[in-house]
């Protein structure tokens, strides 16, 4: 007679979701989705682009003879050299550089003339919209001069691009307008991926069924210091909104808005309580940093949701797990969470970090069931059938055939079919692998029939087979399908690089990952904002993203536009205490065996935190982003612990909601590009910031 092990108690209801929950939670979003989506970017923004062949003549007429002051180019992605000519063929550079792409940038000169001849003198030239401004500051409603050959045919209708969307020319050009900071690696990319993507369509329409007409038509993927999918997601918010900037801004800031549903889920999970979960969720939605990386168009934002999802579903599937759920019940969240590592390493390697924490969990989890099951095991033989072992005994036998042809190099036998310098991926179409895999199967399927004759009945059902399924999955969930994940992501290189093969393809994804992590481990640049780990929890150096002003000293009712990512002081000087409080109860209260789902929010900070002490490269502040939920989480459990035990204490959270909340309204114009007077800039930078430097424009 089998018996089974006894279940673990049940964990309590109330770390789910109820109705006031989901109200809370709805309204924290929404109250947040509004701060965030306003002013976020134009969607009036030049889209045709004059894009001229070398020594191309364009002519302007300003309609009679005028005073030019003043030029503003939107430029597209080209570097190169422009001749502005007058009428007296006198004329002046401009330099157009990569980092001038869909942005404003003005060129001051001083010529009088009719008309204005562009003359393409070096590289390539691009530019979505021009537009020209008289002596008195005055747009010129110019026009561009028809160049026509002997039949009346236009030589070059392309150039109509220069002056056809004048309604999209803001009168004070800002971050609302163009680019700003690393949008001009990331959201570019994007902007790669579409057009080569329009390409490919419009190549299979035309009969070409491989990647040639992107290659020799389209663009490189310019970002590849990270992986795709970050971008990818971009795009899809220029698929909906066009090149605009709302439009390659509005993924990432969705995802914040949706990373608050995530955190206040994990938060309940963990706190189980309603206000507690609020309380966390609320902080988040006014901290400065979270505002300020959700809004720019880089794939931070993309990093920390699936980093927030792999947790949540890690923490259900421990919590399922050691209420004895049934096993396909176990596996959902499991496989979630499996899925939610593969799109986040996709997005950005640091949630390769958060991996190694997810392992950490899985097996300390794993090691304590095992523990109780040795507890429980008696003189009968234990059931264990090795044919759910097959995926792992299969990938033992492939790496002992590449092992032993990489070492030994053989002419013949066995591995005849493999060489010497054989890349990984062609190993599968090797003879010897099949042999192998094969070989290994009979062997499982005999080992197992075998052993059940052995048996003869004299069995005990510890569970042995369910936890070899459980890592046989394992295998399926955070190594198969993230890889596919990641396959799938470079398919842009593969479009633009025209592989068409799957040898190839693979070869490019593995000389990709080489490329990448050679880029970062020898990156010797230093930079005005950079920053070492162990500053961050104070926020000691901002992020400078934008800004926008007048000269410093000049006339005292000029305003200031600004954008630094950094924290909200009355969030993260309270965090960083509370957070090193909750760890010294957690050790010296033994707490870490009595509420074992703490151990999520401690690898949520060491794999977010700690681990960018082995990083060499120059790092910054929002590179804490990933980390700092965590740390909140550390912080509000340890205030629930003492408000439970001090009841005097219970208004205390809605008083540090309430004081954080003012202090992010404060902090608004530092981290939103709001216009301010310099004196308000200087009470942010010197005031607000108690411990940190918030970087306004060198107040």
């Amino acid at each position: 007679m089998k018996r089974k092990l006894p279940n673990v108690r049940p964990s309590r209801s109330d770390r789910r979701l109820n109705k006031t929950d989901l109200f809370v939670m709805l309204a924290i979003m929404v109250a947040y989705a509004i701060f965030a989506f306003v002013n976020l970017g134009s969607l009036q923004f030049p889209t045709h682009a004059w894009k001229p062949a070398y020594g191309e003549t364009a002519i302007v007429d300003l309609g009679g003879e005028t005073t030019l002051s003043e030029i503003r180019f939107n430029g597209n992605i080209a570097e190169g050299t422009l001749y502005i000519y007058d009428d007296s063929d006198q004329y002046v550079e401009f330099e157009q550089d990569y980092g001038d792409m869909f942005d404003w940038k003005a060129l001051k000169l001083s010529m009088t003339t009719q008309y204005v001849r562009l003359l393409v003198a070096d590289g390539k030239i691009a530019f979505n919209e021009i537009a020209l401004y008289d002596a008195a500051g005055n747009r010129i409603p110019a026009t561009v001069y028809v160049q026509t050959d002997a039949n009346g045919k236009d030589l070059f209708p392309g150039q109509q691009a220069l002056l056809d969307e004048q309604n999209t020319v803001p009168e004070n050009p800002s971050y609302l307008d163009g680019m700003y900071f690393d949008e001009i690696y990331h959201a570019r990319s994007a902007y790669e991926i579409v057009t080569d993507d329009d390409l490919y369509f419009e190549g299979l329409s035309v009969g070409v069924t491989d990647f040639s007409y992107v290659k020799d038509n389209g663009y490189s993927i310019y970002e590849w210091t990270h992986p795709m999918l970050g971008k990818m997601l971009i795009a899809v918010g220029i698929r909906l909104f066009g090149m605009t900037p709302f439009g390659w801004r509005f993924t990432g800031t969705l995802f914040g808005v949706l990373m608050l549903g995530v955190l206040y889920v994990l938060a309940k999970r963990i706190l189980r309580s309603t206000p507690y979960a609020a309380l966390a969720t609320g902080l988040f939605a006014v901290d400065c940093m979270h505002y300020t990386q959700t809004r720019i168009a880089t794939i931070d934002v993309y990093a920390l949701f699936f980093t927030l999802l792999m947790l949540l579903f890690m923490l259900d599937y421990l919590a399922a797990n050691r209420k004895g759920e049934p096993f396909a019940k176990q596996m959902v969240p499991l496989g979630l969470c499996g899925l939610a590592f593969g799109l986040g390493a996709a997005s950005k390697w640091t949630c390769l970090y958060t991996g190694a924490g997810l392992a950490v969990l899985f097996f300390g989890n794993f090691i304590v069931r095992c523990v109780e099951i040795i507890r429980e095991r008696s003189n009968a033989r234990i059931v264990i059938n090795p044919v759910p072992m097959l995926p792992v005994l299969y990938a033992i036998g492939a790496f002992a055939v590449f092992f032993i042809a990489k070492v030994s190099n053989p002419s013949g036998g066995l591995l005849f079919r493999i060489k010497y310098d054989m890349e990984w991926y062609n190993l599968i179409l090797s003879e010897a692998f099949w042999i192998s895999m094969l070989m290994l199967t009979v062997l499982a399927i005999v080992s197992a029939f075998l052993f059940r004759l052995w048996c003869k009945g004299k069995t005990v059902d510890l569970r042995w087979n369910q936890q070899i399924m459980t890592l046989v999955l394992c295998c399926v969930f955070f190594i198969v399908i993230p890889a596919l994940i990641y396959y799938a992501s470079c398919y842009s290189f593969f479009l633009s690089e025209n592989r068409t093969t799957l040898a190839e393809q693979l070869r490019c994804i593995h000389q990709k990952q080489i490329s990448m992590y050679s880029y970062h481990a020898n990156l010797d640049a230093t930079h005005l904002c950079q920053s070492e780990w162990y500053q961050w929890p104070l926020a000691e150096k901002s992020v400078w993203f934008y800004y926008n002003s007048s000269p410093k000293g000049g006339v005292t009712n000029e305003l200031i536009s600004n954008i630094s990512s950094t924290g909200n002081p009355a969030v993260w000087y309270a965090a960083a205490f509370g957070a090193v409080l909750m760890a010294v109860q957690w050790f010296l209260r033994k707490e870490y065996a009595k509420r074992p789902e703490l151990w999520v929010v401690i690898v949520g900070v060491v794999s977010g935190l700690l681990a960018w002490r082995f990083v060499s490269r120059c790092v910054f502040l929002y590179h804490y982003f990933s980390a700092f939920p965590f740390v909140l989480l550390a912080a509000v459990y340890f205030l629930s612990e003492l408000e439970k035990k001090h009841p005097q204490l219970k208004n205390v959270k809605w008083i540090w909601l309430g004081i954080a909340g003012a202090v992010f309204l404060l902090m608004y114009p530092a981290i939103s590009g709001l216009p301010c007077s310099w004196g308000y800039a200087g009470f942010i930078e010197h005031v607000l910031a108690v411990f940190g430097k918030v970087y306004y424009v060198g107040v």
